[in-house]
């Protein structure tokens, strides 16, 4: 798993990473009415594997539980808080929640989260969920004749498939860092560093916490023999709804970040996999001339699809740009400027990454730029921090566009518009 961090990350986003929430909550209410009460979601999905986490925005830093937690000492009660919900595929693993390759068809990872402290530092409890009792358990659907329902549910479970295994408890380790400032709400994100391995990162009052993740590779299943040569039967018609398919399709070439908002507003991006420091398009950045673009011979443009828009300092991206009641499309391109960088927002955002139409531009901002140095990552990731792009909070209440590639961060901070 990759383990370099550049400085951007190191100090501007685990240092920064405090009232996402409070931002974004408050925008929304005022845009979309009070129904702002949902968890903020946070989603990361690799070579097509998901993971997320949910939490609630009201979990402030003043919260007795988290004091207590705080004082906590060896010897003392144990304590926790519940802090929301962690889910992912099956080939996540992180902590003790690893897959199992003898159970291929086994779920994923589904758990509450809480945060704990014991004689051997900061932890996640990963605790399966309690399920909900339905409301009528304990009456029978047909109360005239209950014993020939009983017979009929019978037959029907045993042509029902097994049920999936239990959800065992897991136990996922925090590095603890004190920070130099508060940050008054928690908040849970989730940062890639390579395209199968990224990391956790908590931040709550004057601490913060970090623990790493990635997708292992699972033993593939057997295909079924063929019968015939005629393929399986399908109801696709004209007017099927072919979003699913166009999903996974870009999943296959490309990973995605995005935020969902407590009233469900969803800001997402989606970048080329596989991107590397060992090739052409990486190498080119050290000599793009004033006013060049950042070319990407082997994927596409960078995707920022925004379900409300966005306001950049002065600078609005809006919903609509490419049908009216749509949500925003963009390409995004950077840009050189002698010194300096610009991100350019573009009404195409499915051209290929060397395919930019400046016809099509909608607006440009300026960019923060920060080329790191010598990264101490291990002898196994030859070909560096490949190309990620997520959302970053601020402790301004600003929501960072953070891009990564190799020893480059650029930056952009932008709030949702009312």
């Amino acid at each position: 798993m990759r383990s370099w961090r550049p400085p951007l990350i190191a100090i501007g986003l685990v240092a920064c990473l405090a009232t996402l929430v409070v931002a974004v909550a408050t925008a929304q209410a005022g845009q979309q009415g009070d129904d702002t009460d949902g968890p903020v979601r946070y989603e990361l999905t690799l070579s097509a594997r998901q993971i997320s986490v949910a939490y609630e925005p009201a979990l402030r830093a003043d919260d007795p539980a988290f004091a207590a937690l705080l004082a906590w000492s060896p010897g003392a009660a144990q304590s926790a808080v519940r802090l929301g919900r962690l889910e992912g595929h099956r080939a996540l693993s992180i902590g003790t929640l690893v897959p199992d390759p003898d159970e291929p068809r086994s779920p994923g990872p589904s758990h509450d989260l809480w945060l704990t402290r014991t004689e051997n530092g900061w932890a996640l409890d990963a605790r399966p969920p309690i399920p909900d009792e339905p409301e009528d358990a304990d009456e029978p659907d047909h109360p005239d004749d209950p014993d020939d329902q009983d017979a009929e549910d019978s037959e029907e479970a045993d042509d029902q498939p097994a049920p999936p295994p239990p959800r065992v408890p897991g136990r996922i380790s925090l590095t603890h860092r004190p920070r130099t400032r508060s940050a008054d709400t928690l908040t849970l994100t989730l940062v890639p560093d390579g395209d199968d391995s990224g990391q956790l990162t908590l931040l709550w009052g004057m601490d913060s916490w970090t623990t790493d993740f990635e997708f292992v590779e699972l033993p593939r299943r057997p295909r079924p023999e063929r019968t015939s040569n005629v393929g399986p039967a399908t109801s696709l018609t004209r007017d099927s709804d072919t979003s699913a398919r166009y999903r996974s399709a870009m999943l296959g070439t490309r990973n995605e970040t995005a935020l969902v908002t407590p009233d469900g507003a969803r800001i997402q991006v989606l970048f080329q996999k596989e991107l590397g420091t060992d090739g052409d398009d990486y190498a080119a950045l050290e000599s793009i001339a004033d006013g060049g673009l950042v070319q990407l011979t082997l994927g596409a443009v960078i995707r920022l699809r925004t379900e409300v828009p966005l306001r950049f300092t002065d600078t609005l991206v809006p919903t609509d740009n490419l049908a009216p009641d749509f949500p925003g499309s963009y390409g995004l391109w950077l840009k050189k400027t002698g010194m300096d960088w610009r991100l350019v927002f573009n009404n195409e955002p499915d051209s290929w990454g060397t395919q930019h139409d400046p016809a099509f531009d909608a607006a440009d901002i300026a960019l923060t730029h920060i080329q790191g140095g010598p990264s101490d990552r291990s002898d196994s990731d030859e070909n560096g921090q490949p190309l990620a792009v997520y959302l970053a909070p601020r402790d301004d209440g600003q929501i960072g566009l953070v891009i990564q590639w190799g020893e480059h961060v650029w930056a952009a901070d932008f709030s949702v518009a009312q």
